[in-house]
């Protein structure tokens, strides 16, 4: 999947969001709403206040779900 349609997914905030990171643990995202996004993966949870600091964060060994998104799939 793109960054993009990635984006789109969570910023449909109709679900929470579970994506299979192959050889990792699974990413689990919760879009409250346009100003609140919940972050689960592995031991790290955190608050976002934007889809842009969602997007960028480096927590998944340096790299961003921008960056990790060609990876994922929808669970």
């Amino acid at each position: 999947m793109t960054k993009e349609e990635l984006q789109d997914v969570i910023l449909s905030f109709t679900n929470d969001v579970l994506l299979n990171y192959p050889e990792h643990d699974t990413i689990f995202i919760n879009p409250f709403h346009i100003h609140k996004f919940l972050l689960s993966y592995e031991d790290i949870e955190k608050v976002y206040d934007s889809i842009e600091a969602l997007m960028t964060d480096k927590i998944y060994n340096g790299k961003s779900l921008s960056e990790i998104a060609p990876l994922l799939t929808l669970l």
